[in-house]
């Protein structure tokens, strides 16, 4: 029984690793956008008028989303079960439960991000909250990457 619980953990930090990886290249773009964006920010109307500003606009919305699906899919998932051995039977709600209880994350944290994520991908472009949205990204792309830290360090892998 200990040989399979090994292998299971090996492969755990596998996916674990896989996930951190597919972050790190999320991070890395995102980042890279919102430095080209450092002297549109505070975004407004003219803002989208520039089509190169649009493109950086897009990179750092479509990570952002990236980064919180795969967080939300598959890092706070393989994190549980490396945590307490099994995700079977919990939804998204009890995991972040579980990781406030490990003081790793906060549900009112993730669901900040989670309404960000939510605001950005169903807003249209004639839309007024569109602004007041991008600017919120851009200004708590330190908090996200936070919150990503303090997940990646509590596994270690």
């Amino acid at each position: 029984m200990l040989r399979n619980k090994e292998f299971y953990l090996d492969e755990l930090e596998l996916k674990l690793k896989s996930a951190i990886d597919e972050e790190e290249k999320h991070f890395k773009r995102f980042f890279s956008a919102c430095k080209k964006l450092e002297n549109s920010f505070p975004f407004d109307e003219k803002t989208l008028e520039d089509d190169d500003t649009v493109e950086h606009l897009d990179q750092m919305t479509w990570r952002f989303v990236k980064i919180q699906d795969s967080i939300g899919r598959r890092f706070i998932p393989y994190i549980i079960e490396y945590s307490y051995d099994t995700t079977d039977g919990l939804n998204f709600r009890d995991m972040l439960n579980k990781l406030e209880k490990l003081n790793v994350l906060t549900s009112k944290e993730w669901n900040e991000f989670r309404i960000l994520r939510n605001d950005i991908t169903h807003i249209y472009p004639d839309d007024d909250k569109l602004i007041e949205t991008l600017n919120e990204i851009y200004t708590r792309k330190d908090d996200l990457f936070k919150i990503y830290e303090n997940l990646k360090n509590y596994v270690k892998v």
